[in-house]
């Protein structure tokens, strides 16, 4: 009788890949990567034909927990001739905290095991992305004022106290130490996701080099009180030293990510400081930026301006222009905004006029909220599939002063979607980029 065995591998794994398309616990999920492809994998447990066939779908994705069975079974791996197939590295960081933890319990959250892999990951010829994620999961009740209390930078000296104290930084410490020290490791694309933010004493630099590809991703929350993580000095030193921490080390680096957090916006320079240092002279070979839960500023600016001849995609997703009026209480009006305030049409219209040669793509991607319009309730979606291109449509925000909470302009009238002027600076930049593409295709 006829069976799937039977079949050309080529008839097998078009099999498969509509296997992967169908099964959801396939899709590779960076918040959450610890899903199982549940119908290749049952499939590749039915003969060894089939698990050598279907290896190199299986184990394309790894996770690494910090504990030493994990890390011994990812050990196993890199001795196996499955070696080659794995092509991603999720590196999950948990750390939990307690007053009467001692070094040993410390030093328990990185173990040998783990050490072994995250120092050597030449041992997977073929990697292509590490991410590293810490998150303080198990916090003990009332931990998140420890960080209210201290609202001071931290010297050099206390940095390296802390991290011989508390669990989850020690971790971050020994993490870093251990990719800093990569035997030969090839990797092009490093994902950072962290929480909480504090500086630690050790950072790769030396191997950021050689990426092509980093993205930093903050992971925020509410304490249950309503106060946000943005609230907190610790957040928006990190984010303002990013440059120290990792950006000066880019230099060959051609897609960047940099996302806040909805519960922590970056890019502010009123209140809530959390400054994104991007200079000029960073990132010199850029071609595809990505700014999430981000405010516009002037030296954003700047710095695309300082790579009109090398960046080719612009994404703007859950960006916003600042809402003035939440400050001062600044009539709706454009005219009565001061100069220096940013907006769409300032940033369109400037980036615009420094004709930015290089520039093909520009998204921006937007928050889907409530609006209300002339009375009626619509979804901002909608609204701009209702309106053709969205006239007029571009996202304003504050936030707020004592809870660091981010106020949209949807939860009111929104005037900022009143303003024709911002519709008109993103013609002038969609024009650029016209010509841009025009210009290309004349080359072909």
């Amino acid at each position: 009788m006829p069976c799937l065995a039977d079949l050309s591998q080529e008839l097998v794994l078009q099999i498969v890949h509509f296997l992967m398309e169908s099964d959801e616990s396939y899709e590779w999920n960076s918040c959450d990567p610890s899903g199982e492809a549940q119908a290749i994998t049952s499939l590749s447990r039915t003969s060894t034909y089939f698990y050598k066939l279907l290896s190199p779908f299986l184990f394309r994705h790894i996770v690494l927990h910090n504990t030493q069975k994990s890390g011994n079974s990812v050990q196993y791996l890199a001795e196996s001739s499955q070696r080659t197939s794995v092509k991603t590295l999720y590196f999950k960081g948990v750390a939990t905290e307690s007053e009467d933890q001692d070094n040993d319990d410390i030093n328990s959250h990185f173990p040998s095991s783990v050490e072994t892999v995250m120092s050597n990951l030449a041992l997977f010829p073929n990697l292509e992305t590490l991410t590293l994620h810490f998150d303080l999961e198990k916090v003990q009740e009332g931990y998140f004022l420890l960080f209210l209390e201290d609202q001071e930078e931290e010297t050099e000296q206390q940095t390296r106290e802390a991290e011989a104290k508390q669990a989850w930084r020690s971790l971050q410490k020994q993490t870093f130490e251990a990719i800093t020290s990569m035997n030969s490791n090839k990797c092009r694309e490093l994902i950072v996701k962290i929480w909480p933010l504090k500086s630690t004493s050790v950072f790769g630099s030396k191997q950021m080099k050689q990426l092509e590809s980093f993205s930093f991703e903050i992971y925020a929350r509410d304490e249950g009180a309503g106060w946000r993580t943005n609230t907190l000095f610790c957040f928006s030193h990190y984010v303002e030293n990013l440059d120290h921490y990792f950006l000066d080390a880019l230099t060959n680096v051609t897609r960047l990510t940099i996302s806040g957090h909805e519960d922590g916006p970056v890019g502010l320079r009123e209140t809530y400081e959390a400054l994104v240092p991007l200079k000029p002279e960073h990132v010199p070979k850029l071609r595809e930026l990505e700014m999430r839960w981000y405010f516009i500023q002037e030296t954003f600016v700047d710095f695309l301006k300082a790579h009109s001849a090398t960046l080719e995609r612009l994404t703007l997703s859950k960006c916003f222009c600042i809402d003035q009026s939440r400050f001062t209480g600044i009539a709706n009006d454009w005219k009565t905004c001061p100069e220096d305030v940013p907006s769409w049409y300032r940033f369109f219209h400037t980036y615009a006029a420094s004709k930015p040669s290089a520039l093909r793509h520009v998204t921006l991607v937007r928050e889907t909220v409530a609006l209300e319009l002339d009375g009626e309730m619509v979804r901002l979606q909608k609204y701009w599939e209702d309106q053709g291109k969205g006239r007029g449509a571009f996202p304003y925000a504050a936030v707020d002063h004592q809870f660091g909470m981010l106020i949209q302009n949807g939860e009111r009238k929104p005037w900022a979607l009143q303003k024709e002027r911002d519709m008109e600076g993103w013609e002038e930049l969609m024009a650029v980029v016209r010509a841009n593409k025009e210009k290309l295709a004349g080359q072909v």
